[in-house]
């Protein structure tokens, strides 16, 4: 391995144009100073670049530097600086934890990098590199951090999603390594969050006992009540429908704003696609078929002929239920589970947020925000693609080179 004797940064800035990397690596190679790193970030053309080299101890090499690297540098019309950094500092510059942090807001940019650049602050975190992933302005943004100086990391994500969530921006957090970029499953809740509304509220309506049903639901969701209690309870309420109810709730169920466009693209991606809900499978199989997902599970409702009995078929998903269907699934694919993306809204999805290795909190309950490493506060699912990581500019190619 190679041993660093004498670091340096030569930094440079200024009008970008072709040329300018090629004209001064040249003179490095040529001068056979050894490139450590390179850093380039070009903003409205206008270009930051640093090397960091070493110079091994060899006099003559900072005389290429003196005599050809800082006139070029001049020739081009670029401001050029050049900075000494002792060993100690490049092991700090070299033992970073990166993070990367993907923010969606309608609120002002400036609003946006001045709030993760405060909670930063507080916790001894430094922003490294700002990407847009918006088209035309920072509306959606990926920043990456470096945690390496806080011995705090999860009071830290803690800190920024609920600093996000208090001026309105979807957030999501994740650690800057291979698995991020490799997400090869998402796995979603079907009530609330991939279905607006809740599928056993409108069976409850059907049978005319919305208002008990809902205030179980609403107990359940927010963590006081057992989910199973809860669910066999509230279907008891539900004995008498018939077939025809459960699919003329169907016909009238309504998906989440730009969930059937999320899906198209995850599948165009070449993502497994789920859905796992606290449930039931008349509704999840529907979902399944129209939307062309992999995977679809939920509680069975039993029936005696034409109609619903009131009780459940054995075992009921419940929130664990959830966690361990969505590792049944990493099993079935062979993938690891910080290669999958959960999503869910209420108490019972925790487990499975907690699970994968992005838990993502759709509108959620503020149990469910604690426990997620994202967080989507608007009704539109395509802001999911945005916490992934894909640009505006791909998602509008892909939205449009995916059929209805």
């Amino acid at each position: 391995m190679h041993q660093i004797h004498e670091p340096m940064i030569l930094s440079v800035s200024g009008p970008d144009r072709p040329g300018i990397l090629a004209e001064l690596a040249g003179i490095l190679a040529r001068g056979q100073i050894d490139l450590v790193d390179v850093e380039q970030a070009t903003l409205q053309n206008f270009l930051a670049l640093s090397f960091l080299v070493d110079l091994g101890n060899r006099p003559e090499r900072a005389q290429v530097i003196l005599r050809e690297f800082l006139p070029a540098a001049a020739r081009q019309g670029l401001a050029a600086e050049v900075r000494a950094i002792t060993l100690p500092e490049l092991r700090i510059l070299k033992e970073q934890d990166l993070w990367a942090v993907t923010l969606l807001g309608e609120s002002s940019s400036a609003l946006m990098v001045t709030t993760v650049a405060a909670a930063t602050a507080r916790h001894n975190v430094n922003i490294v590199t700002i990407r847009r992933l918006a088209e035309r302005d920072l509306s959606a943004a990926e920043l990456i951090v470096d945690v390496s100086r806080t011995p705090y990391v999860d009071a830290f994500r803690r800190d920024l999603l609920s600093a996000c969530e208090a001026v309105g921006l979807d957030v999501g957090i994740a650690p800057e390594d291979v698995h991020r970029k490799s997400k090869r499953v998402v796995v979603m809740d079907a009530d609330s969050t991939l279905v607006a509304g809740e599928v056993i509220d409108e069976l409850a309506r059907r049978a005319g006992v919305v208002d008990k049903v809902a205030a179980i639901t609403r107990r359940a969701m927010e963590g006081e009540l057992d989910f199973a209690a809860a669910l066999t309870e509230r279907v008891s309420l539900l004995a008498g429908l018939t077939r025809a109810d459960l699919q003329a709730v169907i016909e009238s169920m309504v998906l989440t704003p730009g969930a059937a466009d999320t899906i198209a693209v995850l599948k165009a991606l070449g993502f497994k696609v789920g859905v796992i809900s606290g449930g039931f499978t008349f509704f999840t199989e529907h979902l399944r078929e129209t939307l062309g997902l992999d995977y679809a599970f939920g509680n069975v409702l039993e029936m005696d002929g034409d109609r619903l009995t009131g009780r459940v078929v054995p075992p009921i998903i419940d929130a664990q239920g959830k966690a361990e269907r969505v590792r049944q699934i990493a099993r079935e694919l062979g993938v690891p589970l910080s290669q999958v993306v959960t999503v869910g809204d209420g108490a019972n999805d925790i487990p499975m947020l907690e699970t994968a290795g992005l838990g993502v909190a759709f509108r959620a309950k503020e149990a469910a925000r604690r426990a997620a490493r994202g967080s989507i506060q608007r009704n539109d699912m395509k802001a999911l693609l945005y916490l992934l990581g894909i640009s505006g500019r791909d998602l509008k190619k892909l939205v449009h080179a995916t059929p209805p």
